[in-house]
């Protein structure tokens, strides 16, 4: 025996001749061998659908997936005394040659024949122009890196933080923030390691110089950030410090940034806290 001979599906019509070689090349190899292409696939390690879109011709093995294919296939037909159907380097170079014609395939793109080829080859209409494709691919590859968090200087020049793809408010009143800045970022990172370290007042100092020093339309992102990394206790010690130790203009200032950004619950939180910090001046003291 030499294996048993599987009924494939028709390799889609838009895959060019050379990823059609490539794929009957494999699917040889996967003839040669008893084990299902779950098997394969479990001691290749990868899933089973990937190995199956390999075998349909919806997309190339890279060559290590390759070789792990070919390596399992290759033990159990040596194990049970068969004959290979096809080398490893066999699969490289049909692979190798599919993929140098992939990118234009997939762009719709018209190629010219290769060396060799048969004289039925589709006729080559608009050779080696592929300029408008390729702006359209990366177009559309600035617009999804754009959107989910890629370069950071694109993203500033174009549009501030308040004109960002909006995205629906969970439900309540306190939301993280969706665009934190990197020294927010950098102060969480120390203020975890204080945490970390049991370092107590350090961290106090921190928050106390921070609710002080930090401006007044700033303090809703720095609130809403604190809050998505979970350090509730934290911002309110940041509103309580700011209660105190800030004049009514700054309070005010406070008050109102937080509320124009729908923060309702932290400003009558930093409202709480300097009405009471006012109650328990002694009298005729000023705050």
């Amino acid at each position: 025996m030499t294996g048993r001979t599987q009924r494939w599906k028709e390799i889609p019509s838009e895959r060019s001749s050379e990823d059609r070689d490539f794929v009957t090349a494999l699917r040889e190899l996967k003839d040669s061998t008893d084990s299902t292409q779950q098997q394969v696939a479990e001691k290749a390690g990868m899933a089973a659908t990937t190995f199956s879109g390999y075998l349909n011709g919806w997309r190339l093995p890279d060559d290590e997936d390759l070789t792990r294919i070919y390596e399992v296939i290759s033990a159990d037909v040596q194990r049970r005394g068969k004959p290979e159907r096809r080398s490893l380097d066999d699969l490289r170079a049909l692979r190798a040659r599919a993929s140098r014609c992939a990118a234009c395939i997939r762009r719709g793109a018209a190629r010219a024949p290769d060396k060799g080829s048969s004289s039925e080859a589709a006729p080559v209409t608009e050779p080696a122009k592929h300029r408008p494709a390729t702006r359209i691919v990366r177009g559309r590859a600035r617009r999804r890196v754009h959107l989910y968090g890629g370069s950071r200087r694109r993203r500033n020049s174009e549009m501030s933080p308040r004109t960002e793809v909006p995205v629906p408010r969970q439900e309540g009143d306190r939301h993280p923030a969706t665009n934190s800045s990197d020294v927010l970022t950098a102060e969480l990172r120390t203020l975890r390691r204080h945490q970390a370290a049991g370092r107590t007042r350090d961290t106090h100092m921190m928050l106390w110089g921070k609710a002080r020093s930090i401006a007044p339309g700033e303090f809703p992102e720095t609130v809403a950030v604190y809050r998505a990394a979970g350090l509730e206790e934290e911002v309110e010690t940041l509103l309580r410090t700011a209660a105190a130790e800030r004049d009514v203009r700054a309070v005010l200032n406070i008050v109102a940034a937080l509320h124009d950004s729908h923060q309702y619950a932290d400003a009558q939180a930093i409202l709480a806290a300097a009405r009471t910090d006012i109650r328990h001046l002694p009298a005729g003291g000023s705050h």
